[in-house]
Formats: structure tokens, C-alpha cells, sequence
């Protein structure tokens, strides 16, 4: 009987030993190497949001402002533009300051 208990307590303590340095492992950072290499950016996919993105956002804005004017198709021709130059203007900065390529 005593045998069994402490094979049973020995057991039960090597899985809270493993379980516990699993938990506690599992709280850090993954190590630098991880992802993309630090020599080289990521894909500006990946960091910025594409064109079509930004002109469906500014179709909404500016479908939501032109009911209000009045106009609410030419509101969201208006913001479906100027959200597609917006997206590509940002796209374009970030590719020229080397946050992407």
C-alpha cells in the first residue's frame, strides 16, 4: 500500500512539474529568429491594406455622409476615390520608408 502511494504521488508530481514549465513556457516571447529574417521587410501585403480595401471603406464614409447631403451615390463615387488614393498613397510611403517592399 505504501508502495502505491508513492509511486502515485510521484507521478502526480512529475505532472505538475511538466504541466506547470509548459504553462510557464508558454508566457514568453517567441525567440527573434522567428518570422521574417530582420534583414529584410515584410511584403507590403502583409503590413498594408490593399487599394480595394481602402475604396470599400470609402464608399461606406461617403455613401453615409451623401445621405445625409442628399446624395448618397455620389457620395460613395466620391469616398470610393479618394479612399482608393488614400490606400495607395500610404502603400507608397511605407514602400519608399522601407517598412515593406
Amino acid at each position: 500500500m505504501r508502495r502505491l502511494r508513492i509511486r502515485l504521488l510521484s507521478t502526480l508530481t512529475v505532472a505538475l512539474i511538466t504541466t506547470s514549465a509548459g504553462v510557464a513556457f508558454a508566457q514568453y516571447y517567441p525567440p527573434p529568429s522567428y518570422g521574417y529574417p530582420p534583414s529584410s521587410p515584410p511584403p507590403c501585403q502583409a503590413v498594408m491594406p490593399g487599394p480595394f480595401q481602402g475604396a470599400a471603406r470609402g464608399a461606406a464614409g461617403g455613401a453615409l455622409i451623401g445621405a445625409i447631403s442628399g446624395n448618397a451615390g455620389r457620395g460613395a463615387a466620391i469616398g470610393a476615390g479618394f479612399g482608393a488614393l488614400r490606400g495607395a498613397v500610404r502603400r507608397g510611403s511605407a514602400r519608399s520608408a522601407g517598412a515593406c517592399y
